[in-house]
């Protein structure tokens, strides 16, 4: 792992997720990073934080990293169409920021729920490690093309700034 310093529950998770195959890694990324793209990813694991009314509400965006408003529904977008190239099929898509026409097993469930059940300072601890992985090519197995998050900064940085936003 390159995040040394975080929990048991994140190593668990990430461990578990190594040990997968590219199609359940595929539909982690796109689970994980619809939740981001929705601002689910907060301190107060609020499902919609839109509507509450806290202004002591830290949400984790890509944009509070400095990468574009429209990183994330662009990745997705990449999933989706990378979905259907796996699955041989075309029932994934992108919709007003959501990727719809994903078919979740119970595997895929598992690990999901897992990371829905980390702290705010966990889940960005997945995310870091998660877009190392991806950003150097280590995150799937076989050799899938990666889109890279941005053209200037690499993996580990981007790694570092997510850090930079626990709480």
């Amino acid at each position: 792992m390159y995040i040394t310093d975080t929990t048991e529950n994140v190593k668990k998770l990430i461990n578990e997720l190594e040990g997968k195959e590219d199609l359940t890694k595929l539909k982690f990324l796109i689970y994980t990073f619809g939740l981001l793209n929705n601002n689910q990813i907060n301190d107060k694991n609020e499902a919609n934080p839109d509507l509450v009314e806290n202004d002591e509400m830290e949400i984790f965006t890509l944009e509070t990293i400095g990468l574009s408003k429209n990183a994330c529904t662009l990745l997705l977008q990449y999933f989706a169409m990378l979905y259907n190239k796996l699955t041989i099929n075309e029932s994934a898509y992108e919709d007003n920021g959501n990727i719809l026409g994903i078919v979740y097993d119970k595997d895929d469930k598992k690990l999901d729920s897992q990371f829905e059940k980390l702290n705010y300072n966990e889940k960005l601890d997945v995310f870091s490690e998660v877009i190392i992985r991806y950003d150097n090519k280590t995150y799937f197995t076989n050799n899938i093309i990666s889109i890279p998050f941005d053209t200037k900064t690499s993996g580990f940085d981007i790694a570092h700034l997510i850090q930079n936003q626990k709480v």
